[in-house]
């Protein structure tokens, strides 16, 4: 068998294993779907029905007239865009300064903004908990989003790190010369260059807040500030639990997820590789 043969059938193994992983993510996301648009009795069916002979809509307007998904997408999403500019602000300042500048204990901080990572999130709740009630932000959706930053600042520190640590110093040094001062220097020339990263980083820090679930459950308690999460609970009680409803409620919070990434996704993986190489 020559190396040519050898190298399809190669190909055809790895195309074959990335189809099956596909399907394997995709089933539930088509079961989601599937469930959201049948009948209780299809719903409820031995053998489970896959593809119902009558469709309805009857609980994507249960949801959208009569629950408090619309408020909660609004709040999410308010929630998701203060997330991601608390998030690049501060987590991509601390990233070029790990990047460029030294100072005493610059490893160690470094470390444990990685090590945080490592720390559950439940042991963080109560002295949250108590930080954005002594603010006076609990319930609402600033101090949600400040809390948020535990979950996305230490990824984004070190991912804003390792881009800026792959463009070369020479051309901060060449607008140095021409007359341009730090801030200058990061809003005229680095930012323009790290683009695929700022989407890489914003998308993750709106992602990581749009799925949170324990951090709202513990600082919300009206409507006012509930995320998407955190209302898809008001679908089931102690006795019952609306399946119909839930998953139309659960499609209208994961389609345009998906939509944003695959708009992004040329961005996403740019961005992903771009402190792949130091300069």
């Amino acid at each position: 068998m020559n190396k040519r043969v050898k190298s399809i059938i190669s190909d055809a193994l790895i195309y074959i294993f990335l189809a099956f992983m596909v399907i394997i993510i995709l089933i539930p996301l088509g079961w989601v779907l599937s469930t959201s648009i049948k009948q209780e009795v299809d719903i409820f069916a031995k053998p489970p029905v896959w593809i119902t002979d009558n469709p309805t809509l009857q609980s994507y307007r249960d949801v959208l007239t009569g629950s408090g998904i619309p408020k909660a997408f609004l709040n999410s999403t308010i929630v998701g865009f203060m997330t991601v500019v608390f998030s690049l602000i501060f987590g991509g300042s601390a990233g070029y300064a790990f990047a460029r500048f030294k100072f005493r204990g610059k490893k160690v901080l470094s470390l444990y903004f990685l090590m945080s990572q490592m720390l559950p999130l439940t042991v963080l709740m109560i002295p949250l908990y108590y930080m954005i009630n002594d603010w006076g932000l609990i319930d609402t959706k600033i101090g949600l989003s400040i809390a948020h930053l535990v979950i996305t600042m230490p990824m984004v520190t070190w991912m804003t790190k390792g881009y800026f640590q792959g463009i070369p110093k020479e051309i901060e040094e060449s607008a140095s010369v021409d007359g341009c001062n730090t801030l200058q220097t990061l809003i005229r020339i680095l930012m323009p260059l790290l683009k695929p990263a700022i989407a890489t980083t914003g998308i993750y820090a709106f992602v990581s807040s749009w799925n949170e679930f324990a951090l709202a459950n513990v600082l919300t308690r009206t409507d006012a500030s509930r995320t998407v999460p955190i209302s898809l609970s008001e679908f089931s009680s102690y006795f019952k639990v609306d399946w119909g409803d839930t998953m139309a409620a659960a499609a209208m919070i994961t389609i345009p997820i998906v939509i944003l990434f695959m708009l992004v996704q040329k961005h996403f993986v740019e961005g992903l590789t771009a402190g792949a190489v130091k300069g």
